[in-house]
């Protein structure tokens, strides 16, 4: 089967999920005069502005990573079908943590429930790389093995930073949200096979 619709709908899904995330941010209830409470009202508020700029950044590399492994994949097959669905469904998921993080930035509970579901992401996303690469052999012919394995295990780092996140909540919290932040940085910079499959995609 081709790629074209499942891309078009994963796209969809990625749209909405990034509306979502802003939709848990309202304006503040303020109370008396706005002159005196508002500024103090919107410092307060800075906590979920930041969960909502992680999680942003967090879903469009995740959107870049997606893009770049169906440049790689000739066809697609139900496994995949199936994979893809299992990740957009902790995609989806996204948004209620970062609220819950924004809400209670200092809480055990709302530090791991947000490691958690990007963990289980990443792993979704991960799974549907194998898969890909290794099970179904979905990819395009001639690639060079050597880059789809660096790429893969580039990929399985993700979901693995995050378990390590959620463990050392449990220990610091604090520590546990700098090592949210500093994951994404990770993977800005692409692999060998995301530049080759980019300039693959501009020809």
């Amino acid at each position: 089967m081709p790629t074209s619709r499942i891309e078009a709908f994963s796209d969809g899904v990625f749209a909405i999920v990034i509306t979502l995330l802003i939709l848990s941010i309202q304006v503040p209830p303020i109370k008396g005069d706005p002159g005196r409470v508002l500024g103090g009202a919107l410092l307060g508020m800075i906590p979920k502005f930041l969960s909502y700029t992680l999680s942003f950044g967090i879903i469009c590399i995740w959107w870049v990573a997606h893009h770049h492994l169906y440049i790689l994949i000739a066809k697609t097959d139900r496994g995949l079908l199936w994979l893809n669905s299992l990740f957009l469904f902790f995609l989806a998921s996204v948004p209620f943590p970062t609220a819950l993080l924004g809400d209670f930035p200092r809480q055990r509970v709302a530090v791991v429930a947000y490691g958690a579901v990007m963990a289980l992401a990443g792993l979704s996303f991960s799974s549907m790389r194998f898969y890909a690469f290794y099970i179904g052999k979905l990819t395009i012919p001639g690639i060079d093995r050597t880059l789809l394995k660096r790429a893969m295990l580039k990929s399985a780092l993700n979901p693995t930073l995050h378990v390590i996140a959620v463990a050392l909540a449990w220990v610091n919290t604090t520590a546990s949200l700098v090592l949210y932040v500093a994951i994404p940085l990770l993977f800005f910079i692409p692999t060998r096979l995301e530049r080759i499959s980019m300039a693959d995609d501009e020809r």
